[in-house]
């Protein structure tokens, strides 16, 4: 059977109600389970066209789209609180990550043989996107400072004292000079990111002690492997020297639930430690770690009413409670 017809096959055993339904979460539901439901249903549709459309038919920006709005329907923006530089600032943040990925099948020459390949867990991370934007390479999210563009503007306001001496040409000439010379400064600067990789099969103890050895013969000073909190699994420290511009990795190793381990590497320089590295550990404290059996899974009809009435009777039992304690109160 061919893909697209192995496609159209699975969505036409999920019911139209439920296609109907998760088209329209944002309408039907205003409750956190009922979106948490719903959401369920719109993931597996995703899934389903990642195995089985064949590659060109989807294009990432697309599929990265949808895996955004599920996150956010699981996990809505928030504000965070966070001591930047020694002024206290609350800054929004948004969800990014990944979703699990359940065990797929790769068919080999003859028909009756398949490769099975381990199941991927997912993450969630709230990022403030007001400072950093996301990418992704070869297996690995990165999240990274934006690029900075210094402007003419930037530049009459910081050299006004200066330009007020000068000519309206000498003016002109200067700060064409000084956007020039700015800018390129910005973007020699250290490359300053967060970068979030799974492995597969090793534990967080054994990860932690590779890393150790690795980093060791390239920072003059490793820390001991000492234990994370948040987000918990346990934490390395390398640092490069003394100077302004040396470089600072903190590394985080998470286990995946599923025998494996998250790394998740902050990196940036030494000058950046009260700003970009307070802004990168306020982020990587929020870091969650979503399995495959946590979420997405198709509901057949006959689980789906089930299911359903389980969620109207814990709904129902919920605002049962909730009214003999205020009948209590009074």
């Amino acid at each position: 059977m061919k893909p697209d017809e192995r496609l159209l096959e699975l969505i036409g055993n999920i019911p139209e109600e439920m296609l109907d339904d998760a088209l329209n979460v944002k309408k039907i539901c205003r409750t956190r389970k009922k979106r948490l439901f719903y959401g369920i249903v719109a993931a597996c549709m995703l899934v389903l066209f990642m195995r089985f459309v064949p590659a060109g038919q989807v294009m990432a920006a697309q599929i990265k789209e949808h895996v955004e709005h599920l996150l956010e329907e699981l996990f809505p923006p928030k504000d965070i609180p966070l001591t930047v530089e020694g002024i206290e600032e609350i800054i929004p943040h948004e969800v990014c990550g990944e979703l699990p990925k359940g065990v797929e099948e790769t068919p080999g020459e003859a028909e009756d043989v398949s490769e099975k390949t381990a199941d991927k867990a997912g993450f969630a991370i709230y990022v403030d996107m007001d400072f950093f934007e996301t990418t992704e390479e070869e297996d690995c999210y990165i999240i990274r400072g934006k690029r900075i563009i210094y402007t003419r503007q930037d530049a009459i306001k910081d050299n006004a004292t200066l330009l007020a001496d000068l000519s309206e040409e000498e003016a002109k000439q200067k700060i064409r000079e000084i956007v020039e010379k700015t800018q390129e400064f910005y973007d020699n600067f250290p490359i300053d990111e967060i970068r979030i990789t799974q492995k597969q099969e090793v534990s967080v103890e054994d990860a932690v002690r590779e890393m150790r050895k690795e980093l060791s013969e390239h920072y003059a000073d490793v820390s001991d492997i000492t234990v994370s909190e948040l987000p918990k699994g346990l934490y390395l420290r390398a640092e490069e020297g003394t100077a302004w511009d040396s470089e600072i990795k903190e590394v985080y190793f998470v286990d995946n639930g599923i025998g494996g381990v998250f790394v998740i590497t902050a990196s940036y320089i030494l000058e950046a430690e009260e700003g970009t590295g307070a802004r990168y550990h306020s982020m990587i404290e929020t870091f969650r770690v979503l399995l495959p059996s946590d979420s997405i899974q198709i509901l057949t009809l006959e689980e789906a009413e089930p299911a359903s009435v389980a969620m109207k009777e814990e709904t129902s039992a919920s605002t049962s409670d909730e009214t003999e304690s205020e009948g209590e109160d009074e």
